[in-house]
């Protein structure tokens, strides 16, 4: 099963095939500004013409649906849905808890990642490792700063497009957290998800939308 997944859920472009959880092969594009509008299906393209896949062998699609740029996020969500719909192939729509979560390789027993909404508004998911299993035990996809203080993260590494927020914020007050500030994901994160997770961050209604209506600062 050959799946395209798409990721544009901040300035970076990026997609991908992906087979087995084994990625095919992988373009991406990191602008200063989020420009996917320009970039998606020129990208997409060139992706099917550096392979020996054609658009026909796609079985299925997957796309981050955030928390994210909510504009960014809703090219790369009406990409998916339009070719979702013209192959009429299952189109998976997939948080950003999930994708931080599954690719991150880094060494943890407790891992939280946290999204920078607007408003001094923050989103997070808390995943643990069991049996070398991943696992989101604990999420609020919206939360105040204030709010914030309350959750407990003092054991966890700190992933996401929060944690050099919450690192500035916190530097006077709770030193010693353990932040990854300068992990980042691609498309390729979308492949190592599995779809056997909780309905509530794999989503397969028609057409997708985004996760939310924030959008964190890119």
């Amino acid at each position: 099963m050959l799946s395209l997944n798409i990721e544009t859920s901040s300035n970076l472009t990026s997609v991908s095939l992906s087979q087995e959880l084994e990625i095919v092969e992988i373009l991406n594009i990191n602008s200063e500004r989020p420009n996917h509008c320009e970039l998606l299906a020129p990208l997409i393209r060139k992706l099917l013409d550096k392979g020996l896949s054609t658009f026909d062998d796609i079985s299925e699609v997957r796309v981050n649906i955030g928390p994210g740029n909510l504009s960014s996020l809703r090219v790369g969500i009406a990409t998916a849905n339009t070719i979702g719909s013209i192959k009429k192939i299952p189109v998976y729509g997939i948080s950003s808890f999930l994708l931080y979560g599954f690719s991150y390789k880094g060494n943890f027993d407790s891992l939280m990642t946290l999204f920078d909404l607007k408003n001094n508004m923050f989103a997070y998911g808390k995943f643990k490792k069991i049996d070398n299993n991943i696992k989101l035990y604990e999420e609020n996809s919206k939360i105040t700063f204030d709010e914030l203080e309350s959750v407990d993260f003092e054991d966890s590494v700190i992933i996401g497009t929060g944690a050099k927020k919450l690192q500035s914020l916190y530097s006077d007050r709770r030193a010693g957290l353990n932040y990854d500030s300068n992990y980042n994901i691609d498309s390729s994160s979308l492949a190592k998800v599995d779809l056997k997770e909780p309905e509530n961050h794999i989503f397969t209604r028609s057409p997708l939308m985004p996760f939310n209506s924030f959008s964190f600062v890119s």
